[in-house]
């Protein structure tokens, strides 16, 4: 389950949750989040830093989820090129104790 939350001032939704909003609003209240979302944007990766090389070509796509928020994430198990309004899944990883992903999947 994914927890987001929101600004109890000006309402606006950030998912991973934040302290205080863009505004310095700090009345901050939990919601759950959708794994459903539709891709907006997307750029394929073939240069990639030093770290990421091997993994070139990837894709890193702009996801909305159903509550409006946008989330920056990997694109994964995709054959073909990506399609702007194409249907995800958001998807979480555990990298390290205190380290985790999100990644999208196609549906």
């Amino acid at each position: 389950k994914f927890i987001g939350n929101k600004c109890t001032t000006c309402e606006t939704k950030y998912f991973p949750p934040r302290m205080a909003c863009e505004n310095l609003h700090r009345e901050m209240e939990d919601f759950e989040v959708s794994t459903d979302a539709i891709l907006k944007a997307f750029t394929i990766i073939h240069f990639a830093p030093d770290n990421m090389a091997s993994k070139a070509p990837y894709v890193v796509a702009i996801g909305e989820l159903e509550e409006g928020v946008r989330v920056l994430a990997h694109l994964v198990g995709i054959s073909a090129k990506p399609k702007v309004g194409m249907k995800m899944k958001l998807k979480s990883q555990k990298l390290e104790e205190d380290r985790t992903v999100y990644k999208f999947t196609p549906v």
